[in-house]
């Protein structure tokens, strides 16, 4: 589907989701850092040693691979403090998705707080990433760790059309008011497009799986989506769950707002998104730690 994107007047212009993602590639690209880890991965030839002597340039992604190894999630009784072994425990692709989500958490800067209060953006990311994880496992979904990505990028097209659009979001908020179940419609109505559209256009461009493109393009219809079905609608089931998590909704509210048709195509009931809801406010807190990089959100406390 085709939308027509009307901008704001300071830019100028009309242009549809595709021209503002291009026209946005060089402001919200993806780091050299990852890039090179991406290089390496698809190069047979690549070692251990070529992996640390690359992470060892870039102090900030050392720090995060070492909270993430030693977090509870591998449950090691001894503290890993070399970047070689823990690369060896994680794995190349786990170090690959870290290596995006913190980029992403990264990218975007200044962004008025009257727009969007990033550290409850953040919150709702890393809890909809961890829901999903979980969510995947109890799914038997292959690779469960993809879905951590998928969730914690999942709205980054918010973060674009906030930065880029700011008077036509604070049209869009004045519709909502923080009703996150309106969201879309209002950005339709308002922006000619949505979030998600321009998410997953990002999320292309900076040359990611299919798949996470996928899950970000439908999170909010995952019935619609004619591939990755079971990733898609456990992002859906856990983006939902992840918003009353950060708000403070009634559990009992934000049920309500899960697509009952992905829900039944996981196997999956109320009761196990309770189970899962209350079970999992201690990881999100960890993962939060590792990805943003400073203190809990308000919202978490």
């Amino acid at each position: 589907m085709s939308y027509h994107l009307v901008t704001n007047s300071s830019k100028g212009l009309d242009m549809t989701p595709k021209q503002l993602v291009s026209d946005i590639e060089g402001l919200f690209s993806l780091p050299e850092i990852f890039l090179k880890i991406n290089a390496l991965i698809e190069d047979p030839r690549a070692s251990a040693d070529d992996f640390t002597a690359l992470i060892s340039q870039d102090a900030d992604l050392t720090a995060r691979l070492l909270r993430t190894v030693n977090s509870s999630f591998y449950g090691l009784k001894a503290p890993i403090d070399t970047i070689s072994r823990a690369i060896t425990i994680i794995g190349t692709n786990d170090l690959r998705n870290l290596a995006v989500m913190t980029a992403a958490c990264d990218l975007f800067s200044g962004i008025p707080a009257d727009l969007m209060k990033m550290d409850d953006f953040w919150y709702s990311s890393v809890a909809c990433g961890t829901l999903a994880q979980s969510f995947g496992k109890r799914c038997c979904v292959l690779h469960p760790e993809r879905l951590l990505v998928m969730g914690v990028l999942h709205d980054i097209g918010r973060l674009v059309l906030v930065q880029q659009l700011p008077e036509l979001t604070k049209e869009v908020l004045m519709i909502t008011q923080g009703r996150n179940e309106l969201l879309i419609d209002a950005e339709r109505d308002v922006m000619g497009c949505d979030h998600a559209e321009v998410g997953a256009l990002l999320a292309e461009s900076w040359g990611l799986p299919v798949s996470i493109c996928n899950a970000i393009r439908y999170h909010h219809a995952p019935m619609e989506s004619s591939k990755y079905l079971t990733e898609t609608a456990v992002v859906h089931v856990s983006q939902a769950l992840a918003y009353g998590m950060q708000s403070g909704e009634d559990i009992e509210f934000v049920l309500t707002e899960i697509d009952q048709t992905a829900l039944s195509f996981l196997r999956l009931n109320h009761d196990d998104c309770r189970e899962i809801y209350e079970a999992i406010a201690s990881e999100v807190e960890e993962v939060y730690a590792v990805l943003v990089g400073y203190g809990s959100s308000s919202q978490a406390n």
